[in-house]
């Protein structure tokens, strides 16, 4: 059974110690593009045979670099005690690299996002993941991996992950009417942007003018 990683908080400060203290072995980077999905690959010792394999997927707007120093650090963590960890930092389709690849079947959810992940599996004869690591929306998309992967959607020869770490994220669907429309508002704000920006400056002017200009407002300066 597959089982959502619970750290007590000395054995995270113990975890944190590691990954901080570690010397940090060769890394071993791979940036590899296939039908499916985009991934880059980071192992602890790139010389030496894998013992076991994590995916991660990134949150929404983000990419597989986001957790690259993440990913380095887990691994040479991990890979301390002698057993040597593969890390597979999944671009979600849409996202990253993955959004350069044409032939995406949609809609564009968390089904078929899962999917894509068990195509890479399938595609490059690999083992399943021993541990699937997912943060926001990538949570989402680890969730759905492992319900269709114990369903038997992924086919008989699907095995689910030992471990399922979830980051900011929680299971089910989420009400609209809850949500404060947090994405929807961040949504419409980029389609509002022209499709050409003038300079980083002019950009970061954009996205922060209606926040002061909220504040302003609120103390009746305006």
């Amino acid at each position: 059974m597959s089982s959502i990683c619970r750290t007590k908080p000395v054995e995270g400060l113990r975890l944190l110690n590691r990954v901080l203290t570690t010397s940090t072995p060769y890394i071993h980077w791979s940036d590899r593009s296939i039908a499916t999905v985009a991934f880059e690959e980071v192992r602890s010792s790139p010389e030496k045979p894998y013992d076991f394999t994590a995916f991660i997927f990134h949150g929404l707007l983000g990419s597989s670099r986001n957790w690259r120093s993440f990913s380095r650090s887990l691994a040479s963590s991990l890979s301390a005690d002698g057993v040597n960890w593969r890390m597979i930092l999944v671009d979600l389709r849409n996202h990253g690299n993955s959004a350069k690849i044409e032939g995406f079947v949609p809609p564009h959810d968390m089904e078929n996002a899962a999917k894509d992940v068990a195509n890479l599996v399938n595609s490059k004869g690999w083992d399943w993941p021993d541990v699937v690591i997912g943060h926001s929306m990538g949570g989402k998309v680890a969730l759905q991996y492992v319900e269709s992967c114990s369903r038997g959607v992924y086919g008989q020869s699907a095995r689910l992950p030992k471990q399922l770490w979830v980051l900011d994220s929680v299971p089910g669907k989420v009400n609209p009417d809850d949500s404060n429309r947090e994405v929807e508002k961040v949504m419409q704000t980029l389609q509002s942007l022209p499709s050409s920006i003038p300079s980083r400056k002019w950009s970061l002017y954009s996205f922060l003018s209606p926040f002061f200009n909220m504040i302003y407002a609120y103390f009746g300066c305006v």
